[in-house]
């Protein structure tokens, strides 16, 4: 309300009927009945419309005391201040009450200029202002943020006028102090209050004490307040209720839990009754923690005692259950409480909702949703984020995306979460377009995106090999001037990379300096990696001494990455150069680097050098994969070494490892290669035995191989092996019985095949 509109006369001017004899100014003390309504905090009980009739009733007698006319406007007052000061303009006369009601009026409706304009009325009056008329004015300065005038106007120029700031006075400050987290301030005006009282001043009573201790938890100072709570108990003062859910809340927000078991034992002992609050408060700590079943005691605890739960409370450990998995326990609470006549509010819903949605259990998600609207209560925006959420998890985006055109008809407005939920719903189905269509509809909505939300989309777009559509977005984050950081562009780069597209990448790169990103090691490591992967090794190494002038460290990926590259364009003299170098440069080699070094070296023919490494890895007990020693055993095999490659086989359990799958078949297929055929079924057992799972692609390899060495009786025993682990016969291994049958060589043996899979081979074979 403008303060224009606020017409207060008599601010300006005597009031009519007051004289101002200096006999009949000390009479005009405040009527105690409204200062004990105005220190309470409220007016009469009368509702607002029935003290505005008794008002008009009032101004219509010939004779109506001051006394009435001013309970009437503090009925009025209590409930609208602004229409309170518009029958303050229609009184014939005012006293010191009516200008206190005027100043609290003013202040509650944020008309502190008018609350300032009346008290001077007050002073130039000559009445002598109370605490209570000034009070309601430092409550509207501390709510307006102006502690520090409110501190002003109590300390200096209340007793400069001979009224002396009263308890409600100084708790008004000490909370205004606090409300702007300036404790450290308040605790020094309580300290002055305690030094004052031994002069007669005001002394602070256990509100204060409470406000202080409240003021400093609230900025972290447990100690602090820890130490003021000792203070206030040598004080003498006995802390109340609200104290001690003070230092309980103070104690589970800094994860304390032994102190805030600590206060509440104490709060019992002391006599001190907790209320609902100190019970919620410790249930809230132990459900965000994990405890929920040590909640539900306490839960027990406040019953017993005779306290009623309400919604909140039962959504406490409601919460906490589902958050846990303990849906049989959230039944039965659930249960619990509608027996004791509590109905299921939206927040409880909700949680019934989030906790079926986390757990797949979207029939039952929908279920409390179709219930919900049963019991007379429309869902709110949360309500259908979380059914969208659910139907999302299981695919079910149609269905989401219904639920969004029905909320979107029921007047809600649609927000950040609920477009979030459908766009990467509609990315996890592959329905791209759609995906895009929401993400443009949101932004005409108001709701920007933030850049981590378009990461997550290019993401998506670039493992999917929609570049296209990925620079798409990209170019949206430009147009509606969302940041990008190194995440965007270096995924974008990748997706690039990932289509074989390098210089749209390093196009990336530079536009990416212009744009004030620096890039990191991954960002260069992607397209080092994309020219590698395209035999451009030249380029790779260009961008890689690049890296250094930049202000980039190449790290050990960088450099395994290098190494891979010039081992594939068969750059030995230049891998070997840079492994040197590496060495001389103090760079820590892991396992992944020894491996690329170790298969660069045996590809090209280095196998004895690739041996030495090996052997010296061996000897300084570095940690070896199963993947080096399958590196090194298939170039064994390869090389025709077979004795070497079999040791190498017998040292993998004497070094703690097991062969895996790729382990066993390099050596059952130089078996096959060599004619060894019981020598493969011994291997084959101990394979079972080791706790190693023959996996589909391993058994039609073995099959494939057998079959074309023409070992069809043996094939066929593995055969049954695919038949037996229900799995699927590879197109390969079926092309192989095609050719076998076709070439009528092994007739004799058609029958070693089982027979589901000779019908195949004749008909494949015709």
């Amino acid at each position: 309300m403008s303060s224009r509109r606020v017409r207060v006369t008599g601010l300006g001017r005597p009031d009519a009927g007051v004289s101002r004899t200096k006999k009949q100014q000390q009479n005009q003390g405040l009527p105690r009945q409204h200062q004990q309504q105005q220190e309470a905090g409220g007016g009469g009980r009368a509702g607002r419309e029935h003290a505005h009739h008794l008002f008009d009733e009032l101004l219509r007698r010939d004779t109506t005391s001051i006394f009435d006319l001013n309970s009437a406007l503090s009925a009025v007052a209590s409930e609208s201040p602004a229409v309170a000061l518009s029958l303050f303009n229609r009184m014939p006369r005012a006293d010191l009450c009516t200008y206190s009601i005027v100043i609290g009026c003013c202040s509650r409706a944020g008309h502190l200029d008018l609350a300032f304009a009346a008290l001077g009325r007050v002073i130039r009056t000559g009445w002598t202002a109370q605490a209570i008329t000034f009070n309601t004015l430092l409550k509207g300065l501390c709510h307006d943020k102006r502690t520090s005038d409110a501190m002003d106007i109590a300390l200096r120029r209340m007793p400069a006028l001979g009224c002396t700031p009263n308890a409600f006075s100084y708790n008004i400050l000490l909370k205004g102090l606090c409300d702007e987290n300036r404790s450290q301030q308040a605790l020094h005006l309580l300290h002055t209050m305690m030094a004052d009282d031994t002069r007669g001043g005001c002394p602070p009573d256990v509100v204060s004490y409470t406000t202080v201790i409240n003021g400093l938890l609230r900025e972290g100072q447990l100690d602090k307040a820890y130490c003021l709570f000792d203070e206030m108990l040598d004080q003498g003062m006995s802390p109340n209720c609200i104290t001690y859910n003070c230092l309980l809340h103070g104690y589970c927000s800094s994860g304390k839990p032994k102190e805030a078991i600590g206060i509440f034992r104490k709060m019992c002992r002391d006599g001190v009754e907790p209320d609902v609050v100190t019970y919620n408060t410790l249930m809230v700590y132990l459900c965000k923690n994990g405890r929920s079943m040590e909640a539900r005691k306490v839960f027990d605890s406040m019953v017993k005692k005779g306290h009623k739960p309400d919604s909140s409370i039962y959504g406490t450990l409601l919460h906490g259950y589902a958050t846990e998995g303990y849906l049989v326990q959230m039944h039965q609470l659930l249960d619990v409480m509608v027996r004791n006549g509590t109905q299921p509010d939206h927040y409880i819903f909700n949680i019934l909702i989030g906790a079926y949605a986390k757990h797949g259990m979207v029939d039952e998600a929908m279920l409390a949703f179709s219930k919900m609207r049963q019991q007379g209560l429309h869902p709110n925006i949360v309500t259908y984020g979380t059914v969208m959420d659910a139907l999302c998890r299981v695919g079910k985006v149609d269905d989401a995306m219904s639920q969004f055109d029905r909320l979107i008809s029921e007047g809600l407005t649609p927000d950040g979460v609920v477009f979030r939920t459908l766009i990467h719903g509609l990315c996890a189905c592959d329905k791209w377009d759609k995906a895009e269509e929401l993400a443009v509809e949101m932004i005409g909505r108001g709701i920007c995106p933030d850049t981590i939300f378009f990461n997550t989309l290019l993401n998506h777009l670039c493992k999917e090999g929609m570049v296209t559509r990925a620079k798409n977005i990209f170019d949206l984050m430009v147009r509606v001037d969302v940041q990008r950081d190194v995440i965007t562009y270096t995924t974008l780069i990748d997706g690039y990379c990932l289509d074989g597209k390098v210089d749209e990448a390093t196009k990336l790169l530079e536009g990416m300096v212009l744009d004030g990103v620096k890039p990191n090691e991954v960002t260069y490591n992607t397209i080092i990696n994309g020219y590698c992967k395209n035999g451009r090794i030249e380029d790779a190494c260009s961008l890689f001494r690049q890296m250094a002038s930049k202000g980039v460290n190449p790290g050990i990926v960088t450099y395994s990455t290098i190494l891979h590259g010039l081992f594939q364009t068969r750059r030995i003299a230049a891998a070997k150069e840079l492994y040197l170098w590496m060495i001389k440069s103090g760079i820590k080699f892991d396992i992944g680097t020894y491996n690329i070094i170790l298969q660069g070296l045996c590809q090209n023919n280095c196998t004895d050098d690739a041996l030495r490494m090996f052997h010296n890895l061996c000897l300084i007990d570095f940690h070896l994969q199963n993947r080096t020693f399958n590196i090194m055993i298939d170039a064994l095999l390869k090389g025709g070494r077979h004795d070497e490659a079999k040791d190498l086989f017998a040292s993998l359990l004497a070094r703690g490892l097991v062969p895996n799958v790729v382990t066993y078949w390099l050596m059952m297929k130089s078996l096959i290669e060599q004619g060894l055929l019981e020598e493969l079924d011994d291997l084959f057992l101990s394979l079972e035995k080791n706790g190693c799972t023959a996996n589909s692609r391993m058994l039609n390899a073995l099959v494939g191989k057998l079959l074309q060495k023409g070992e069809v009786r043996k094939a066929g025993v593995y055969l049954s092996k695919i038949d037996e682990n229900n799995f699927s016969l590879e197109a390969s291994t079926a092309e192989s019985l095609v050719f076998l049958v076709s070439s009528g060589k092994y007739d004799q043996h058609i029958n070693s095949i089982p027979e589901k899979y000779r019908p195949t081979a004749k008909s494949r074979a015709v």
